[in-house]
């Protein structure tokens, strides 16, 4: 099978940040002509002042989330300057099962770790960089880790619950953020111990995420090809830290997802712009599914959201029996009966309609 190089600069995020006629627009659309039309349809465009609110509403509700790229970069440059301990402290490979316990005691929900190869990282990175006061559009990168711990952590079931209305941003910004906090935090922890390390966040990516939490076992890859997790489903954000640290790794793990997928399809069904499809695909021996990442984002520059209607309709993300689950692998009539108790208490969607109040109360 032929290895891809994952790249950031494909990413719809880096495509937007392409300048039209700039030297990088015409270098990238050269070699991937199929992305400039749909590229250039939506690249002016601001998918937050979408957001279909008054502008009182506008003016409450944005400060909510304005600040956290700043907040992101304190902490990336509170790791990036904090020294390195000369006087290493000498670890095993089982110190692994400390490392978890101690991100989940920093405000992880779960925690894997992956060993890193040289196709784990991206080949080049796209320029997504920027508000960190960064310009990466096109540097190589180059292999400096061994491992990457990968963490998850969970969104709030009630605002998630409401995508894609605000109430799902948020959940996203506030994700986000404490990703970034927990992630700087192991960072500057592995650093006083005496080994190298760096955490990806919204800011700044090294690798893909989903491959890597994968491969550290913290779920299977879904029709929307966000990772799924037993728990909590695609209810989740990744962060990762990579550092020179070598512990015991985990590995794939196959609860039989690919099959449920395949009975349930809701995320499909639901999904407003028919980005999702149920043509599978490997990549690098990691099986995703065939995605249009230009319909997605229409959706966000009509909602103003990240819309986050295929994380709400997840029978993952609402909960399953845990027992269940275990026992699912190969087991159909399970997967039906499961998908049943889905329907009997969700239907074909979850949505709540009403609004949560945090802005926008009428004034009495």
């Amino acid at each position: 099978m032929t290895r891809y190089d994952y790249d950031e600069r494909q990413i719809l995020f880096s495509r937007m940040k392409l300048t039209k006629g700039s030297k990088e627009y015409h270098e990238f659309y050269e070699n991937h002509q199929t992305y400039q039309k749909k590229d250039d349809a939506q690249r002016s465009k601001s998918f937050h002042q979408s957001l279909r609110k008054d502008e009182h509403f506008k003016r409450l509700f944005f400060p909510l989330i304005d600040n956290n790229a700043q907040y992101i970069r304190q902490l990336f440059e509170l790791a990036e300057h904090h020294p390195v301990n000369r006087d290493r402290v000498p670890l095993k490979g089982t110190f692994s099962q400390n490392i978890k316990e101690i991100v989940k005691y920093f405000g992880a929900t779960d925690v894997g770790i992956a060993r890193l190869k040289d196709d784990s990282y991206y080949l080049h990175q796209g320029g997504v960089s920027s508000k960190l006061g960064l310009n990466t559009y096109g540097k190589k990168v180059i292999p400096r880790y061994q491992t990457a711990i990968v963490y998850t952590v969970e969104m709030d079931k009630a605002f998630i619950n409401r995508a894609p209305r605000f109430e799902e941003l948020l959940a996203t910004e506030q994700a986000y953020a404490k990703v970034a906090q927990i992630g700087s935090r192991v960072t500057m922890y592995l650093k006083d111990l005496g080994y190298q390390a760096m955490f990806n966040n919204s800011e700044y990516y090294l690798a893909p995420m989903v491959p890597l939490a994968y491969d550290a076992g913290l779920g299977e890859i879904g029709m929307a090809n966000h990772i799924i997790t037993k728990k909590h489903g695609n209810r989740v954000r990744l962060g990762a830290v990579f550092t020179t640290l070598v512990v015991d790794y985990d590995h794939p793990i196959d609860f039989g997802l690919r099959d449920f997928c395949k009975k349930c399809a809701l995320c499909m069904q639901n999904c407003p712009s028919q980005a999702i499809t149920h043509k599978q695909r490997n990549v690098n021996n990691r099986p995703f599914y065939k995605f249009d990442d230009n319909r997605c984002y229409d959706v966000w520059l009509k909602s103003g959201t990240d819309c986050g209607i295929c994380i709400s309709t997840c029978p993952f993300s609402q909960g399953i029996d845990l027992d269940k689950v275990e026992k699912m692998k190969g087991n159909p009539d399970l997967m039906d009966e499961i998908l049943h108790e889905h329907y009997q208490k969700y239907s074909r969607r979850v949505y709540n309609r009403n609004e949560l109040p945090i802005v926008g109360l009428k004034d009495e």
